[in-house]
């Protein structure tokens, strides 16, 4: 059996090793998302004192020029000096545009005035897009479906390998504080172990979900399914509700009035959904579990009626575990305090890839001179005795 979880753990750090450094470096970066989009952008997300525009003023503003495309998305201003970005498609056509682009606007909320906009979709490393490049390598490494669904398997195979990594480390459980040390007066090799095994120890709860979360974000219909096993999930109405014999791109109900529908509710962001004619707003509620609104009301684009009204943290245990799976892969779950853990964790993770390298690089060189020892010959890189 131990020898079985020793191959297991070497040839998943050897096959998907630099695939996990990448998605780690990337990750700790993406805790810090929004600060850093906004430090390199400044011109972008400095807004106007005033009160708040209606969404429809600012939906227009952001199609203005546009006419090739569509409001899907108002993520509206959560605080006095926020901007409203605002999300487009595009319009609908006979054919498929290849690489058309998705526009993220940036809207003045108290003016309405677009302060810029990008693609999400172009490959773009200055600062306007460096944020939303590495967003989306963190998640596909730009590859499109197939890239996800590789990486979803590795994020599995690195769940499977915590298993394989706690059995390892831990090969007498009478003296399972050792393996959780930092042994004084070594270096070298010993240092070098020592911090894979017990910074993996130490961190594996986070790094676990971690795991977890990346099978949820790049697998999501087979971590539903598995889910669902245990305790149901609750489809959400716009994935219940049939579609429309043909998509309603011009609702009699607009976001204004869709935003209007739930008067007392302070509205995270609305999105409109054609294909089922309903609106879906995002609403913030003592219950939310990060930063973002996560009481989903639905309203009929056709009526303005509340069709819906939860709390994606409520519901079955199915549901609940649905829904904390980005506060917890982000760390926004505890605020400043579980997006530092998560950053440190993705930095560990770098460091875990590394020490498992040299460890692995240590024992292959040690396993090549004891094989060259039983035949007699030098290993490679030796140095022949002289001749007598």
């Amino acid at each position: 059996m131990r020898r079985s979880l020793v191959l297991w753990h070497r040839w998943f750090g050897l096959i998907g090793g630099i695939w996990l450094l990448l998605m780690a470096a990337t990750g700790s970066i993406l805790v810090f998302y929004e600060e850093i989009d906004r430090a390199l952008n400044p011109d972008l997300f400095t807004a106007s004192a005033g009160p708040s525009r209606p969404a429809d003023a600012l939906a227009a503003a952001a199609v203005a020029g546009r006419p090739e495309s569509i409001v899907r998305y108002i993520n509206l201003p959560d605080e006095p000096g926020d901007v409203a970005r605002v999300y487009l498609a595009p319009r609908p056509a006979a054919a498929p545009i290849k690489d058309a682009p998705a526009w993220e606007v940036m809207v003045d909320p108290a003016s309405a005035v677009v302060l810029g906009l990008r693609d999400r979709n172009a490959i773009d490393l200055g600062r306007r897009g460096v944020m939303a490049f590495l967003y989306k390598f963190h998640h596909s490494l730009h590859g499109g479906p197939w890239v996800e669904w590789l990486l979803g398997l590795l994020a599995l195979a690195w769940t499977l390998d915590h298993v394989a990594a706690v059995v390892l480390a831990v090969p007498n459980p009478r003296r399972w504080r050792d393996s959780l040390r930092l042994r004084r007066g070594v270096a070298g090799h010993k240092r070098v172990f020592d911090l894979h095994r017990a910074g993996g120890l130490w961190l594996l709860p986070v790094t676990l979900v971690l795991a977890v979360s990346g099978v949820y974000f790049n697998l999501p219909d087979t971590f539903r399914t598995v889910v669902s096993a245990a305790s149901p999930v609750t489809p959400r109405p716009d994935q219940r509700a049939p579609d429309l014999p043909r998509p309603l791109e011009a609702p009699p109900v607009s976001f204004s009035r869709a935003v209007a529908a739930v008067p007392a509710a302070r509205v995270d962001g609305v999105a409109y959904n054609a294909a089922k004619g309903l609106y879906w707003l995002r609403v913030f509620d003592p219950r939310d579990i990060d930063s973002y609104g996560r009481r989903w009301i639905y309203v009929d684009a056709r009526s303005a009626r509340v069709v819906s009204d939860s709390h994606a943290a409520s519901g079955t245990a199915g549901d609940v575990i649905m829904a904390w799976q980005f506060p917890l892969h982000s760390g926004k779950a505890f605020g400043w305090t579980g997006r530092l853990l998560i950053f440190v964790a993705g930095l560990a993770v770098s460091g875990f890839v590394v020490t498992g390298f040299l460890i692995w690089g240590r024992k292959a060189k040690a396993r090549r001179r004891s094989e060259a020892a039983r035949r007699g010959r030098p290993a490679a890189g030796a140095i022949p005795a002289p001749a007598e």
